[in-house]
């Protein structure tokens, strides 16, 4: 690809670091760039397999060929080499205009040991109304970027199945940016790797509404590190966001991000709540729910996280039920895998669901020490 906007990302890549702000006590980052550094420019090949499933598009070199050369996009090159990468090193890109009604997409699985990048814009267009559901699997290091643009007045249910299956490192970059009087109802139901960083960004115009929720796993040595951020940029919008995660074994699960409304987002509301849950004591979760406010004349802003073990009187009538106790975790677990589809349709979230209990089980199947009383934080 040799556009201006791949140029300019070479440039950056260069020069910029994976993280422009260091750590700090009150602020960290989760996400382990050295391995992504140590991957950047391995050499090797890489081999596609076509997913399972009946879909009604597969998109990669096993399916319908690049037909994007990349000119434009949401993302800051200038904020995180992460981006500057994804587009410097694009192998392929795809550019959708769905004109309604209900879409399954499938990307081709990447396999190998070299950096393979891929990018797919979707336009959804004024006063369209569509369900998309988009089934993302790596087993490769590198970037998939999924930015989704949901312009005026349209009406979106979307959901996206992040599936890694390799110990690699990989980041998942998506973007949902609402034009005027946007609706969209969204969820992300994410497996972990090595090091998997989901990194979500929705972008809200006037009189624009979204619904987010997301609910990503890690087990045997995993890190998922999930950021959710939000920034309102016109008046009377409204963002409903949430995400869950849960670690077993020696594995690290982070939910956290940054809601923003800027001075012109006024008459606005949001709400973000982040939550993990620990199977084992040896797991690690943590949660970091941010607001940045700037201005005074809004309807509502709220956040709250919480990082807990199943609570034993949970566990205790559940039991007394009938259930054994991994019977029991299973059954937490799988409402709060619901709750995050709660309200897309179910042609578009029965793949999800599938994941989520592939993962739950994984989880019950590997160590874990429930018994013990839940430490909420708020």
């Amino acid at each position: 690809m040799t556009s201006p906007l791949v140029e300019r990302a070479r440039a950056l890549a260069a020069t910029i670091k994976w993280q422009q702000v260091a750590d700090s006590p009150t602020t960290k980052n989760y996400t382990n760039w050295r391995l992504f550094e140590e991957y950047l420019n391995r050499k090797g090949d890489v081999s596609f397999m076509a997913p399972q499933g009946s879909w009604d598009l597969v998109l990669g070199p096993c399916g319908s060929a690049y037909n994007y050369d990349i000119d434009e996009s949401v993302l800051d090159l200038s904020a995180s080499k992460l981006y500057a990468v994804h587009i410097a090193k694009l192998d392929g890109a795809h550019k959708l205009e769905p004109e309604g009604g209900t879409y399954r997409i499938a990307l081709c699985r990447p396999e190998g040991n070299r950096w393979y990048s891929y990018h797919l814009l979707i336009n959804v267009n004024d006063n369209v109304k569509a369900n998309m559901l988009i089934y993302a699997p790596r087993a490769a290091p590198g970037t998939t970027g999924i930015e989704v643009r949901a312009k005026k007045g349209s009406e979106l249910n979307l959901m996206v199945i992040v599936d890694p299956q390799a110990e690699l490192p990989m980041a998942f970059i998506l973007r949902r940016a609402l034009g005027v009087r946007a609706r969209v109802r969204s969820s992300v139901v994410a497996g972990g790797s090595i090091m998997t960083r989901i990194d979500e960004q929705s972008l809200l115009n006037a009189g624009s509404v979204i619904v987010h929720r997301s609910f990503v796993a890690a087990s045997d040595g995993q890190a998922v590190d999930d950021i959710i951020d939000t920034v309102q940029t016109g008046y009377d919008s409204t963002a409903v966001v949430s995400g869950f995660g849960f670690s077993s074994g020696k594995s690290l699960v982070s939910v956290r991000g940054t809601a923003i409304m800027t001075p012109n987002s006024v008459h606005s509301s949001s709400n973000f709540v982040v939550e993990a849950l620990l199977m084992s004591d040896e797991s690690r979760a943590y949660t970091m729910p941010m607001m940045r406010i700037d201005t005074g004349d809004i309807v509502a802003a709220s956040h709250r996280a919480a990082q807990y073990r199943v609570p034993l009187d949970q566990l205790f009538y559940l039991e007394s039920r009938g259930l054994s106790e991994p019977e029991a975790f299973e059954l937490i677990l799988r409402g709060k895998l619901m709750a995050s589809l709660e309200g897309l349709p179910p042609e578009i979230t029965a793949e999800a669901e599938n994941l989520g209990m592939r993962l739950i089980k994984k989880a019950i199947e590997g160590s874990f020490t429930p018994r013990q009383e839940a430490q909420a934080l708020s």
